[in-house]
């Protein structure tokens, strides 16, 4: 079967180089397109990994259909195999919060399932998922205790993280938060938040951009996440990948370093906003109590005036 390259669209000949997304799928780019500026942005999120499609032997005669495929063709039919999405295009990914169970390590999107936070642990370092919440009675200290946050509090973190230095172009709304959505045929730039999508620019098609502190913790915690599977099932084998991810060890400890510095990043440039619009509060205040100081004192030169214009009439016609 002939692997198209998802930048272009074209066919990509057998035997050649590609590159196939550890992250994605089924996301194949070909030499031409490797090189392309929007691919080339992307490398803060995707990692194009350099493979070489193989050739598939000759059809038999006696049997009519095709010989069994090499190893490595096997292998690469495997790890690109039926599945139409992963844990990076999921919901639970690109719009929650996530986390992972200390014991079993699977996934929890925390809007979505129940899971308990260790009461005891330090920095709330050991949570586990409702599967294996019973276990810790005899796999976990009897004498710590687990609380359990509900749903809706991680849906409401997730949602009341803010779009720094992004106005929505259908209210004017600044540094807003919830969704942001982006129109991918108009340039500059243009925007709406989640409560004008669907309302305004419906001419036009919108992609759902994530926001880069959501981002970030996701990627922080599926860094640690691969990082504990890696010293479960990897071993001393550097070239262990995470089927979840498809990250090495090595992959995630420099996922979990840069998302380190986005989420500082984040935090500076929130602290320089709310810096900021401390200043304009206190500039707009002082010049409201400058307005009203003006006021007054006009207020009062005008009595004044009245005063002695009536007591120049008084004294004139007196």
């Amino acid at each position: 079967m002939t692997t198209k390259c998802t930048s272009c669209g074209g066919p990509i000949p057998s035997s050649s180089s590609i590159y196939k997304c550890r992250q994605c799928v089924n996301h194949f780019v070909c030499q031409l397109c490797k090189t392309k500026d929007h691919n080339q942005a992307s490398t803060a999120f995707h990692t194009l990994d350099k493979m070489v499609v193989p050739n598939a032997e000759p059809t038999t005669a006696a049997s009519g259909t095709s010989s069994k495929l090499t190893d490595d063709s096997r292998r690469s039919q495997t790890e690109t195999s039926s599945k139409s999405s992963s844990i990076f295009n999921s919901d639970a990914y690109l719009y929650g919060v996530l986390g992972f169970c200390s014991h079993c390590n699977c996934v929890v999107a925390m809007d979505k399932e129940p899971s308990f936070q260790c009461q005891q642990c330090p920095n709330s370092s050991f949570g586990v998922c409702a599967r294996c919440m019973p276990l810790m009675t005899t796999q976990h200290p009897p004498v710590h205790t687990f609380s359990k946050q509900p749903s809706s509090y991680w849906a409401k973190i997730a949602h009341d993280m803010y779009h720094l230095d992004i106005t929505c172009d259908g209210c004017s709304k600044q540094t807003f938060n919830g969704k942001r959505y982006q129109c991918e045929e108009c340039s500059p730039s243009y925007d709406l938040c989640e409560n004008c999508f669907g309302e305004k620019h419906t001419e036009h098609k919108l992609k759902y951009i994530k926001n880069p502190l959501l981002h970030s913790i996701n990627q922080e915690t599926l860094g640690k996440r691969t990082l504990i599977s890696a010293d479960r099932n990897g071993g001393s084998n550097t070239n262990w990948r995470d089927p979840l991810t498809g990250w090495t060890k090595s992959d995630a400890e420099e996922v979990i370093k840069q998302a380190i510095k986005e989420k500082e990043n984040y935090n500076n440039r929130s602290q320089q906003i709310l810096k900021k619009r401390e200043e304009q509060a206190q500039e707009l205040l002082q010049h409201s109590q400058q307005m009203l100081y003006d006021s007054e004192r006009r207020l009062q030169d005008a009595i004044a005036d009245g005063n002695r214009r009536m007591l120049w009439s008084m004294t004139r016609f007196s």
